[in-house]
Order: structure tokens, then C-alpha cells, then sequence
């Protein structure tokens, strides 16, 4: 049983290793931010080294640009803030229509026999001549009427 577990072990114990043993970038030192500093700038140096090769290429032969530019002002913290708020606003405010709207959505509504529709005259002829003589309730159930229009 223990050499099961001992082979489990081995198994699961390289999980998490690489993150353990990757430490992070926080300079002490004057000396040690310039030289993070230094890093930064030498990556991106490199992107757009790489960037303006691709370009340099796609140019001579006559493909689309991959990285085109933009003459556009890209928006700013404010401006996204607002533009969330006022949508935020448009929504709260058409569901708070909705639910302050006098429209019914579904499901049962009125009374369980169909209350508040129009009830139908009483047909003239033999056959119905018992329902005239029957009370008003089950007359109203069966959605006859002898007097008046709705329930």
C-alpha cells in the first residue's frame, strides 16, 4: 500500500514546482531598477524591430499591412467610464419600464375559469334550454350568460 502512495507522490510532486521556484522581479537598489529599466526597454526595442521588419516585408511584396496605423484617439478612462454609465443607465431604466409597465407576460393571469372575458349569449333552441334554468355561478363557469356582459 505505501508503495502505491510513494509512487503517487513522485507523481504529483512536480506540480506547482515552476511557479515556486521563479522569482520575482523587485529591485533593491538604484542599480538593480536600472538594469530591470535597461531590460524593458531592450524587449521592446526588439518588438518593434520585429514589427517594423514585418511591414518592411508586406511592402515589398505588395500584401496588407498586418499592423496598420490609426489616426483615431483612442478612448480614455473617463470617456469609457461614461460611456458604461449611460449604457447602465439605458438598461436599468428599460427594465425598470418593464417592470413598472401594466402588461401581463404570461402564465396564468385573472381567475383560474377564465374571469373577466366576455361571456357568451345563451343559443336559442331546445337543446340549451336546461342551461337557461341552471344558476348563475356554474352559467358563468361554463361561460354562458343570461344577464349582464363579464363576470
Amino acid at each position: 500500500m505505501s508503495s502505491y502512495f510513494n509512487i503517487g507522490k513522485k507523481l504529483f510532486s512536480g506540480i506547482g514546482t515552476a511557479i515556486n521556484k521563479t522569482k520575482p522581479n523587485v529591485p533593491k537598489t538604484k542599480l538593480d531598477k536600472a538594469k530591470r529599466d535597461l531590460n524593458l526597454a531592450i524587449q521592446k526595442n526588439k518588438a518593434s524591430k520585429a514589427k517594423l521588419n514585418q511591414t518592411i516585408f508586406e511592402m515589398k511584396n505588395n500584401k496588407d499591412l498586418t499592423f496598420k496605423g490609426s489616426n483615431k484617439k483612442s478612448e480614455s478612462n473617463t470617456e469609457a467610464y461614461k460611456r458604461i454609465q449611460g449604457e447602465n443607465t439605458k438598461t436599468i431604466k428599460s427594465m425598470l419600464d418593464k417592470a413598472t409597465e401594466n402588461k401581463k407576460d404570461g402564465g396564468r393571469i385573472g381567475r383560474k375559469f377564465g374571469g373577466g372575458t366576455d361571456l357568451r349569449d345563451i343559443p336559442a333552441g331546445k337543446k340549451y334550454a336546461g342551461l337557461k334554468k341552471l344558476p348563475k355561478e356554474v352559467r358563468n363557469k361554463m361561460k354562458f350568460k343570461k344577464n349582464g356582459g363579464k363576470i
